[in-house]
Formats: C-alpha cells, sequence, structure tokens
C-alpha cells in the first residue's frame, strides 16, 4: 500500500505548486500584515505630577547621601532630616495619586 498521493499540479515531496515561484525572502518577516510588536499606550502625566514624580527621586538620592555621609562624619544631619521630610511628603503625594488614578480608572 503506498502513501498519499499529492494533488494534481503539485510537487509529491513540498506540496507546493509546480507553476508558483517561491517568495524570496530568505528569512525576511513580512511585517506589512502585522505589527512588529504590538502598541503600547501611554497615560499621559500632567507636568505637576512629572515634577513631584522627579522630585520623589532626587529626595530619595539627596536623603541616601546626605544619610550615609552624616553617619560617617556626624555632620550634616539638618540636610538629611530635611531631605528625609521632602522625600516622604513626596512620597505620600505620589502614592496619594496613583490610588487616586486607579480608582477613577476602575469607575
Amino acid at each position: 500500500m503506498s502513501g498519499p498521493r499529492p494533488l494534481a499540479g503539485c510537487h509529491p515531496e513540498s506540496g507546493l505548486l509546480l507553476g508558483a515561484a517561491p517568495a524570496q525572502t530568505s528569512g525576511v518577516t513580512d511585517t506589512t500584515t502585522r505589527p512588529a510588536t504590538t502598541p503600547t499606550t501611554w497615560q499621559h502625566a500632567s507636568a505637576l505630577r512629572s515634577v513631584v514624580e522627579l522630585l520623589l527621586g532626587l529626595s530619595f538620592c539627596a536623603t541616601v547621601a546626605f544619610g550615609g555621609y552624616a553617619a560617617a562624619t556626624g555632620h550634616m544631619q539638618v540636610l538629611a532630616q530635611v531631605a528625609a521630610i521632602v522625600f516622604v511628603t513626596t512620597l505620600v503625594i505620589v502614592l496619594v495619586s496613583w490610588f487616586r488614578a486607579v480608582e477613577a480608572s476602575e469607575h
């Protein structure tokens, strides 16, 4: 008993049409019908929110730097405390803003 017979007009091993020329892509992916990556949607933040988040990062760096220097030398303790207060304040503001945005998006 022989195996399945190829369709009429098709190559017996590949199954391609005999008259059809193969596409010359040499491994290139066709991106004309689909995007290479899925599109990302960004929520645009206001300028004030961006400034507060930047201040959060900068105050964290200042807190760590001044705190480390104050611990090592015993100087600049006031600057470390002020930077820590600014950091905690901006952290609370950013967290409240994020939670409000999540709550608003759920409704």
